[in-house]
């Protein structure tokens, strides 16, 4: 039977371990610390879901399983390296984080061929803590999921019924995660939407962190100097590397996502107001690093 293992305990693993529990799918959690796990996950209607108790330890995988790493960059090398042992059925990878680099991690630890799929989500999920003690996942914003193979060829099927031609075991893991978190949309070039997600990240996330405040007010007057200046930084990276943003639309896209998660927190926020360490290498830090690279002169942003 085709299960989802979610690896960590965050909010966005915790939310598809809720989604699948909910759509009567098999589902295995393996956070670092078991306490820190979420019992229940509400959902926007109103409904809630209890998750299945989490495991201590990982577990040999099936051919037809799917491992799913919700985890930030700079987590995936310690993670993955557990999880090796257990590999040897060559079960789906799934890498679903912010920033980039992750591709580059998983490779370097995993065979050239392992089928790996990369992933980036717009759903919103927060974890919080009742004054119970009981810890709980809230989806705070309805997303979607785009999703595809991590190949380096252009020649990749097109459409999500081709991807099951060629590569089924891979389609039938985009249609399970479709079942617990809908929507997944297949792409055939997911390093573009990668890039577009970036973009986003890299204004919202260090803005919301560094002035302790929600998405929505990254709009203001106050910090447009620094929204465009992040604009132009990215959209002369991303064009440097062969990805053909505008500036203008990449800044009313920033805009866009802010007002519609205007009441959310981004994750750096949380982790800046938990002590927690940030993504920040992986998202303004990797542009900074690319930038120096193929971008003369290079553009400067106040993070760097």
């Amino acid at each position: 039977m085709k299960k989802l293992h979610i690896v960590g305990g965050g909010a966005i693993g915790s939310l598809v371990a809720a989604g699948a529990q909910k759509n009567g799918i098999g589902n295995a959690c393996y956070p670092r610390n078991i306490v820190a796990m979420p019992t229940e996950a509400l959902w926007q209607d109103g409904g809630s879901t209890m998750l299945q108790p989490p495991f201590n330890t990982p577990t040999v995988l099936d051919n037809s399983d799917v491992l799913v790493f919700p985890l930030k960059v700079y987590q995936l090398q310690q993670a993955i390296t557990q999880w090796l042992p257990y590999l040897e059925n060559t079960p789906t990878i799934v890498l679903l984080h912010n920033g980039m680099g992750g591709l580059e991690t998983a490779r370097s630890l995993l065979p050239d061929d392992y089928p790996i799929l990369l992933a980036t989500t717009s759903h919103g999920a927060l974890k919080e803590t009742t004054s119970s003690g009981k810890i709980q996942v809230r989806h705070t914003g309805l997303g979607a999921t785009q999703i595809g193979l991590a190949k380096a060829t252009r020649r990749l099927p097109a459409t999500l019924s081709a991807l099951t031609l060629t590569y089924p075991l891979q389609a039938n893991a985009i249609a399970l995660l479709e079942r617990a978190l809908p929507p997944v949309h297949y792409q055939a070039n997911i390093l573009t939407s990668l890039w577009t997600k970036l973009s986003i990240n890299a204004v919202i996330n260090p803005l919301t962190a560094l002035n302790n405040m929600q998405n929505k007010r990254i709009a203001e007057a106050a910090f447009a100097e620094t929204r465009h200046a992040i604009c132009h930084e990215f959209t002369s990276v991303a064009n440097a590397y062969g990805y053909d943003f505008n500036e203008d639309d990449v800044h009313e896209k920033v805009l866009a996502v802010a007002k519609a998660t205007g009441e959310n927190y981004s994750s750096m926020h949380q982790d800046v107001l938990y002590g927690r360490p940030t993504e920040i290498d992986a998202i303004n830090g990797i542009l900074w690093k690319w930038q120096r690279k193929r971008v003369s002169p290079f553009p400067r942003t106040p993070f760097w």
